[in-house]
C-alpha cells in the first residue's frame, strides 16, 4: 500500500472514530442540557467529553492508529481538546447563537484540532 493511501484510509479511520466520540459528546451533552433544562452548560459539557473522552481512547488505539499510546499522551491530546472547546464555548455564548447550538459548534470547532495533535504528536511514530 502507497504512503499516501495509507495516510487517507488513516484520515478516514480518524473522521469515524472522532465522528463517534463527537456523536457521544454531543448527544449525551444534548440529553444532560435538557436533563438540568438549560442549566449548568458546563458541568453537562464536561460529562459529556469524559463519556466521549473513552470511545476516543479506545477507537483511535484500536481503529485509526492501531497503535498504542500511553493515556498521559492521550489525555493531553483530549484536554487541550477540551481548552478549545471552552475557550469557543466561551466566545460563543456572547453570541446571538442559543445556547445549545453555541456548544455543538464548540464540539465540533475541538474535534477538528484534536485531529492534528493526535496525527502528529499523541500517536506520532518515535
Amino acid at each position: 500500500m502507497t504512503k499516501t493511501r495509507a495516510e487517507v484510509l488513516q484520515a478516514l479511520r480518524f473522521i469515524a472514530v472522532g465522528a463517534a466520540a463527537t456523536a457521544t459528546h454531543m448527544g449525551v451533552a444534548t440529553l444532560l442540557f435538557t436533563i438540568m433544562q438549560g442549566r449548568y452548560i458546563a458541568l453537562a459539557n464536561f460529562i459529556a467529553w469524559l463519556v466521549a473522552f473513552g470511545v476516543s481512547f479506545w477507537g483511535h488505539q484500536r481503529v485509526t492508529f492501531k497503535r498504542q499510546t500511553t493515556l498521559s499522551r492521550f489525555l493531553f491530546m483530549s484536554l487541550a481538546g477540551l481548552a478549545i472547546n471552552y475557550a469557543a464555548l466561551g466566545v460563543l455564548l456572547l453570541t446571538p447563537l442559543p445556547p445549545l447550538l453555541a456548544m455543538l459548534s464548540a464540539i465540533a470547532t475541538a474535534a477538528v484540532s484534536t485531529y492534528l495533535l493526535a496525527k502528529y504528536y499523541t500517536f506520532a511514530m518515535p
